[in-house]
């Protein structure tokens, strides 16, 4: 959930925070315009339709923002909270990762211990370790316990 101000605008470091967040891949995001501020009813709906208008920039499913100054958008914000399923992160369909149970380093190798998560694992491709860089895979040892879920 994003909480937007509709007086102060979106500065410099908050558009990097948006393209970051967008880079990783989100769930369904829900847009809200923070309670308290008194305006206009009249120009309420410009301010929204001008941060609505913001947000799809981002994030082009976006369909509203809810002002949360009103009861009809707070239910409708926790409705769509409540019964939002999040959708699969895009990056990751294509490609497997390891979330690690431990790690050692074993005659000047890195070993991971962990379960293979998306596509098949290949160990003919690179491996990429944040912040460090791409490296080939040595050797891998699947566990002789493996149950398909049907």
């Amino acid at each position: 959930m994003f909480v937007l101000s509709p007086s102060v605008e979106v500065g410099a470091w908050g558009e990097t925070v948006l393209r970051t967040l967008q880079t990783q891949g989100l769930a369904d995001v829900v847009s809200v315009v923070a309670p308290g501020h008194h305006t206009d009813p009249k120009a309420r709906l410009g301010v929204s339709k001008s941060l609505l208008s913001f947000m799809q920039y981002f994030f082009p499913e976006q369909s509203k923002v809810f002002d949360l100054s009103t009861l009809s958008d707070q239910l409708n914000t926790v409705r769509m909270l409540s019964e939002g399923k999040p959708r699969d992160v895009r990056w990751r369909q294509g490609r497997s990762w390891i979330l690690g149970e431990s790690v050692d380093w074993v005659g000047g190798n890195l070993a991971v211990t962990g379960v293979v998560r998306g596509v098949q694992f290949s160990p003919n491709r690179l491996v990429h370790l944040p912040n460090y860089g791409d490296f080939q895979v040595l050797k891998v040892r699947y566990s002789a316990l493996y149950i398909p879920l049907s």
